[in-house]
Order: C-alpha cells, then structure tokens, then sequence
C-alpha cells in the first residue's frame, strides 16, 4: 500500500480512538513527572485504569478476545477477588492492587487503539521520545531523593530503581524508521540503565537490544543497519565504560554480583518458598495466604513475581500466570513471518519474564508500558489477519 493511501487510512481512523490513544499517553507521561502537579501519583493511575476499563468494553462491543487478553484478564480478577476477601481477614494494600490493575489492564486498551488504526509510527516516535524525556526527569526525582537520605546518613544505597522507565521503553524502538532517533535515543536508554546500578535492569536491557540490531538487519536496508549496528555498538559501548569507571558504586555491585553476591535475595526466595511449602493445610498450598501474604508472613515482598504469587495465591495463582506467558510465547511463534510484530513482542516477554525473576512486575505500574507494547501488538496482528496496513507511517 502507497504511503498515500497510509494517510488516508490513518485520517479515516474514528477521532474517538485517537482521543483514547492522547488520554492513555498523557495518563502514562503524567506519571512520570506526577511530582510537578499538586495532585498524588494515584490520579494517573487511575486515569489509566478507567480508560483500560473503557477499552475492554469497546473489545467486548466489537472484537474477539485473544489468548493473551484472556489469560491477563483471569489473572486480574484473580487479584480483585482476592484482594476483597483478603479483607475478611486483613487489611491488604490497596497500592499495590492498584499497580496491578494499572500494569496489566492496558493490553484490550492499547488492542483496540491499535486495530482502529490510531497508533502510527510518527505517534509511538512521538510517545518514544516524551517518554525518555519525561523518564529524565522520573529517574532524577528518585536521585535527588537518595540524596537527601545520604546525607541523612540514613542509607549508603543509591540504586535507582526509577530506571526501569528506560528498560520498558526499549521496545518501542522496534516502531522507529528514523535512524538517527533509533541511534540517539539507544544511547540515552543505555546510559541511565547502567547510571541507575540496578544489575537486573542491565542484565534484561542486553537481549532487546541485540533483537533491534537483527531485526534491522533483516530488512532491506541491510547496509544502513550494518552502519547502525558499528555506531550504536560503539556509542553504548563508550558510554558504558565510561560510566562505569566513574561509579564506584557500580563497580562494587558488579564485582559483588560475580562474587555471588545477590543482596540477600537468595535467602528471601529460599523464606517465602518455605513459607509456602511448610503451610499448615493443603488450602494454603492451592489458594495460598491472601494479598499481601509475604509481607504479612515474612515481613517483606518477596522480590520474584513467582514467589510472591506463590505465598499469595499458591498454585492457582501460578498457573493463572504462567498461562498469561505462555499465551504470550504462542502469540511470538505465531508471527515469526512479520518481523517487526515477532521481535518487538519476543523483546517485552524477555524484559517481563527476566524482571519477574528477579524484582516485581506485575505489581509495577511502569509496566503498564509493556502491556502497551502488548496491546498495540497484538492489535497489529488483528489488522494483518484482517488485511489491513500493518502500521502507517
């Protein structure tokens, strides 16, 4: 199809749907800088959160529900309904409820923005970029704070787990054809995921990345990538060591890392795994203790979505979650034929799946742009079965 008739399909998309796609940006970057508004964070949140509720009953109205949609939709109520009945017994935190619902609702949201024809490549370049820049001012929010507590002499920790907001807009890339923002805005995500120290997030950044550069190495402009493959490389490989000669604190946490150093999360995983194991009755062991159950039990979360899920929700609860990945990877397998929709969605699982292993993810607001990523995916596939341009410029 003619970049001609691209326009005119986009210009032909419902001005409702782009009306749903700004609020649903404006709600994600609002959070971002959530401290320049005299309002608390919890008004993005739950802005999202109603407009995901709009997109799923638009979905219900006019589109089948996909695996993935399923599956992440079982898991939520899963959360709701124990998060109600947990009350019963004690008082859970609703914030962390609401991360749920705000990390993971989003996908039917983004779905039916996508398959309406609201999301572009100018649009997500466009978010891609307010995104890094609101980003900037998030993780130098947190920094400023964990300077304050330094002084203090209240904690020598200065990981910077605002970070993240990089490491989850990496796949957003994957829609860039701007070469030049490709190049610059990589360097920019690199910079402050290893400036952050936070080993995990370096850790997952490494395979999206290496993803990117095979993709664009896949398509036709086969010299042109071998050119951005040499200057991201070399521009992400200065950087790197130049940040991580003048950070002490990253050093050390590196050398601690391959000394064997976890920071104590070996023995936190080997606790609420006993925890569960040793429960009382068997009800503990399927249903497990309720919302909020390591912190109850242990003290602490347990830092391992799969553990966290187990303490909380026992086996029910790990399978409702390992169905939302499996789902996932069948929807990768499906489309090895379209590279853009196969790389970029192999890229959010192995960023979701890694973050799961070792942080928190699904009680993670920030990883509403993941499920973002997910949505507007799995609604670019809608359109290729449909017969539709995959993605206008």
């Amino acid at each position: 199809m003619s970049h001609n008739n691209h326009s005119l399909e986009y210009y032909k998309t419902p001005s409702k749907y782009l009306i749903l796609r700004n609020f649903a940006f404006f709600c994600m970057l609002g959070f971002l800088v959530y401290h320049w508004f005299p309002f608390p964070p919890i008004v993005w949140r739950l802005g999202l959160v109603c407009l995901s509720f709009i997109g799923i009953l638009i979905h219900l109205t006019k589109f089948k529900l996909t695996a993935v949609e399923r599956s992440m939709l079982l898991f939520v109520a899963l959360n709701v309904i124990y998060f109600l009945f947990s009350f019963t017994w004690q008082k859970p935190e609703s914030t962390n409820f609401g991360n749920v619902l705000c990390s993971m609702l989003p996908i039917p949201l983004f779905f039916v923005i996508t398959a309406n024809g609201a999301i572009t490549r100018r649009s997500l370049t466009i978010f891609l970029i307010l995104s890094c820049i609101a980003g900037y001012f998030y993780f130098y929010h947190e920094e400023s704070i964990l300077f304050e507590v330094a002084l203090s002499g209240e904690s020598g920790d200065f990981t910077i787990n605002n970070s993240t907001i990089f490491l989850v807009i990496i796949p957003l890339l994957f829609f860039v054809r701007n070469k030049w923002i490709t190049i610059g805005v990589s360097v920019i995500i690199i910079f402050f995921i290893i400036y952050g120290a936070k080993r995990g997030n370096i850790i997952s950044a490494m395979l999206p990345f290496y993803l990117l550069v095979r993709m664009n190495m896949k398509s036709k402009q086969s010299f042109l990538s071998e050119v951005l493959l040499i200057i991201v490389v070399t521009a992400i490989s200065y950087f790197a060591y130049y940040t991580m000669m003048n950070s002490d604190y990253l050093v050390s946490r590196i050398a601690k890392t391959l000394e064997g150093d976890t920071s104590n999360r070996d023995i936190l995983y080997a606790t609420a795994f006993s925890t569960w194991l040793n429960a009382e009755n068997l009800h503990n062991i399927i249903f497990g203790f309720g919302t909020d159950g390591t912190t109850n039990l242990i003290g602490i979360r347990a830092h391992n979505d799969w553990l966290e899920i187990l303490v909380d929700f026992g086996i029910l609860g790990i399978f409702a979650y390992l169905l939302f990945h499996v789902s996932i990877i069948r929807t990768i397998l499906k489309n090895k034929h379209n590279p853009l929709l196969y790389y970029t969605l192999l890229a959010v699982f192995f960023i979701w799946f890694s973050k799961s292993l070792y942080s928190m993810g699904f009680t993670n607001n920030i990883f509403s742009f993941l499920s973002m990523e997910i949505g507007i995916v799995l609604g670019l596939e809608y359109r290729d079965k449909q017969g539709l341009s995959i993605l206008s410029d």
